[in-house]
């Protein structure tokens, strides 16, 4: 059923393709929804892959993974979460792991380290880090301007 409705984003945002897109508004639009966990230039924090070679890949291709961040993910960018023995709970990727601790990389960059003895739970959550309905945050508009900006450079 995920397959369709990826599929269905797809379609819905298909004449983003079309647009010639605004460099500089994709750039704002890459800043408020992608910074987070993507560098780009200098905009950005590393936490999903970096992205300078991504000006690469045709637009099309650039839709689809974004829109369906599940399709390609890189095993080391799968989401993980932690629960410590205490309550609290967090949401990343793996940065390292010894046989003593682990530490997650979060959105936004913030890495935590917690010892594994002090874990209720560490699990994969078997999916990318990167959100599917991303559709549903900005309009085609928006994405045709996004594109420009990740084809365009700085």
């Amino acid at each position: 059923a995920a397959v369709v409705t990826r599929q269905a984003a797809i379609d819905k945002m298909k004449p983003a393709l079309t647009l010639k897109g605004n460099v500089a508004k994709g750039k704002t639009v890459f800043a408020t929804h992608c910074a987070t966990c993507h560098r780009y230039g200098n905009t950005g924090v590393e936490v999903g892959p970096v992205l300078t070679e991504i000006s690469r890949k045709s637009k099309a291709t650039l839709l689809h993974d974004i829109l369906d961040p599940n399709a390609a993910a890189d095993p080391k960018y799968i989401s993980h979460r932690l629960e410590s023995k205490d309550g609290l709970s967090h949401l990343g990727i793996v940065a390292a792991e010894t046989d003593q601790n682990v530490t997650l990389l979060k959105m936004g960059g913030e890495k935590v380290t917690l010892a594994k003895k002090e874990l209720k739970s560490f699990r994969s959550m078997g999916t990318s880090l990167m959100m599917e309905g991303f559709e549903n945050a900005i309009t085609v508009e928006e994405m045709g301007d996004l594109l420009a900006f990740l084809q365009g450079g700085e």
